[in-house]
């Protein structure tokens, strides 16, 4: 999940998370975990103007994925309202517990930091074992070129079927990310493929060659005053992290399939109240569903990027019959990215053998 900037600020749990992109799973948060009252008459659905895309001058060939009903399962089990996704108990406010972290030396883990917790944690945090599968399951996932901006790895938690994942920068280097991962949720290995793939997404798209870093924004995260100054000076999209840069992927995507909604969406996110905040996500995923892939998609333009990052890998080429289709096929326009999405999906395919 990428959070707007005042959710970072109410969301300083502990020292490790101060900027935490912390994701669930696909189809949760944007609905509370409590029975949510129907839309009301006033969510009107908007219909979508016909999508379009730039021609390409000369159409890139795709291999087709080795092990297609491997993805298919991937994605239902993510996105579904099944088990995986569904927590009675949960709430999008549940505090996380950070119970280790540890300095990422190209794939290895290094000095662990273990933080003071609860006793009924304790078996979670000494699981050194899953721990390190976690990790090791990244780095088989994704390239090594594309991880190396990551040096910090943590396992946290805040029970099953809430908090998935997320990434933040790092706390001393804002050019470096740390991957944080909830141990209580990463049993169900095609839930964490595909929460690992979102994740990635976010590090693909807010990286500092994608995303100008605002310094003065990461030395002072509680300061509205100098985010809105750093927001204001952006002419392009602005992340919490920075400005993004005019040709970079999350530009692209939010001039592409965000401004003609972008205003209603920040004076949803202005909102203090969270179970406010919450019905109104929710109304106004009603309002344009047929734009997203998921209902957690509109939490944010970061989010909807992740998301549709992870439906570019692990779905086939979509025709373009709808903006949420449209979504899928941005990414087939980079070249670049189609070899990348070759690669993983060949990783998985081993991981998953038939």
């Amino acid at each position: 999940m990428k959070l707007t900037h005042h959710q970072r600020v109410q969301l300083a749990i502990t020292a490790l998370l101060f900027s935490t992109l912390a994701c669930r799973a696909a189809t949760r948060l944007i609905i509370p975990d409590t029975p949510t009252p129907p839309p009301t008459s006033t969510a009107t659905l908007i219909p979508t103007a016909t999508p379009t895309l730039p021609p390409t001058a000369t159409p890139t060939i795709e291999p087709a994925a080795s092990c297609p009903s491997v993805l298919s399962q991937i994605v239902v089990d993510s996105t579904s309202n099944g088990e995986n996704a569904d927590s009675s108990s949960g709430t999008a406010d549940a505090d996380v517990t950070y119970l280790v972290h540890y300095t990422v030396v190209g794939d290895e883990l290094k000095t662990p930091l273990f933080n003071s917790i609860p006793d009924e944690l304790k078996t979670e945090q000494e699981d050194r074992t899953t721990q390190a599968e976690i990790w090791k399951y990244f780095t088989r996932l994704i390239p090594a070129a594309q991880r190396k901006l990551v040096t910090g790895y943590s396992i946290m938690t805040d029970g099953k079927y809430n908090l998935l994942a997320g990434v933040n920068q790092s706390e001393k280097d804002p050019y470096k990310w740390n991957l944080n991962v909830d141990i209580a949720d990463s049993n169900e290995k095609t839930v964490l493929t595909f929460t690992l793939i979102h994740e990635f997404g976010h590090l693909l798209t807010l990286n500092s060659n994608q995303v100008k870093i605002s310094l003065p924004v990461y030395r002072n995260p509680d300061d509205q005053d100098i985010y809105q100054r750093e927001a204001d000076a952006c002419p392009q999209y602005f992340t919490d992290e920075g400005c993004s840069n005019p040709e970079s992927y999350i530009n692209t995507f939010f001039e592409r399939f965000w401004t003609d909604f972008y205003g209603e969406w920040q004076a949803i996110n202005k909102e203090t109240d969270e179970d406010t905040r919450y019905q109104m996500l929710d109304d106004f995923y009603n309002t344009y569903q047929d734009q997203f892939l998921t209902d957690y998609a509109p939490t944010s333009p970061e989010e909807d990027i992740a998301d549709s990052f992870a439906f570019f890998v692990l779905s086939p080429k979509p025709d373009l019959t709808s903006i949420a289709s449209e979504k899928i096929l941005f990414f087939h326009e980079y070249p670049e990215l189609i070899q990348l999405r070759q690669q993983i999906l060949e990783r998985i395919c081993v991981e998953f053998p038939s």
